[in-house]
């Protein structure tokens, strides 16, 4: 038995101080491994959840990076794209299986739907299933969409007659559904 599987040993899981970014890599690992169920980890900064993530990152893929930027004034003013499809690809990984998250004090205080919530926010659309326009508008200002003339981002939909423009967060481009027909 290591030295980190003793210390493991008798710690009630809570919390651990005084070691170095890539012993607590390491730290969070073993104990991920040993207990097999989730473990979130709160940093201080932004930048050492980051760099935490990072270290996690180079023993197993089993960790997930929640970031939310550390400046209220900067989420009030412009909500990275980026951070936004981290943090629901975080959601979505850990509903299928036990993860290590790390975050920062702000991902922490995030408020967060519950799982249950979450997973009802998913829209599903076949093709030729028949779908009303509206509902389907509604669904989407519901989870978050914001209704904008064109579409530019992730996040905003345009809606011009019988056509729905739409740019999901995790696309690289906006999908078109046409209700014609």
């Amino acid at each position: 038995m290591n030295i980190f599987d003793k210390v493991l040993n008798k710690l009630d899981g809570d919390s651990f101080y005084g070691l170095t970014p890539e012993l607590k890599g390491l730290f969070l690992y073993k104990k991920f491994k040993k207990e097999n169920k989730s473990i979130i980890c709160v940093t201080s900064t932004i930048y050492e959840a980051n760099r935490l993530y990072q270290i996690v990152l180079n023993y197993t893929d089993k960790v997930s990076f929640f970031p939310m930027d550390d400046f209220l004034t900067s989420e009030a003013l412009a909500i990275s794209p980026e951070f936004k499809f981290t943090r629901l690809d975080t959601l979505n990984k850990i509903l299928e299986e036990n993860r290590i998250v790390i975050t920062n004090l702000l991902g922490f205080l995030r408020f967060l739907p519950s799982p249950k919530k979450y997973k009802e926010s998913y829209i599903y659309i076949k093709l030729n299933e028949e779908v009303k326009i509206d509902d389907l508008i509604a669904s989407l200002i519901k989870i978050g969409y914001k209704r904008e003339s064109i579409v530019n981002k992730t996040g905003e939909m345009a809606i011009r007659g019988f056509i729905i423009d739409i740019f999901p967060i995790n696309y690289k481009n906006p999908i078109r559904i046409e209700f014609w027909g």
